[in-house]
């Protein structure tokens, strides 16, 4: 799923996978509903209303400061050269993922995936 498809979907649930941070989303667009997850391996920012910064080890204020984007919608999504992920609300809420990994990556900075109907 390419970031931009996010727009128009909803925050349905924030968490913690493992070691990663992620936010699941909802798109009801179609039918059955589709629904997808971004997981971090990186820094990341909150803004909702207040900022709030962390790394993929801060698990208390990931948890805090995301669960703030929980049952918003996104309004816009993009990706920067660097690779950093900029997703806002309509609510003037957002959320940025670096796109610079942690010092001892698994894998990609970020990424989402679709959560397998199984599974919802």
């Amino acid at each position: 799923m390419a970031p931009e498809q996010l727009i128009g979907c909803f925050v349905v649930e924030v968490g913690l996978r493992q070691a990663w941070p992620f936010l699941g989303f909802c798109d009801n667009r179609s039918t059955p509903p589709q629904e997808s997850r971004l997981y971090l391996d990186t820094d990341w920012c909150v803004e909702a209303p207040e900022l709030v910064r962390g790394t993929v080890d801060d698990e208390a204020a990931w948890l805090t400061a995301a669960l703030a984007l929980n049952g918003t919608t996104i309004a816009e999504a993009q990706v920067t050269d660097d690779g950093t992920l900029l997703l806002a609300t309509t609510d003037q809420r957002s959320l940025v993922a670096s796109g610079q990994p942690q010092s001892a990556p698994v894998g990609e900075p970020w990424w989402l995936s679709d959560v397998p109907s199984r599974w919802r």
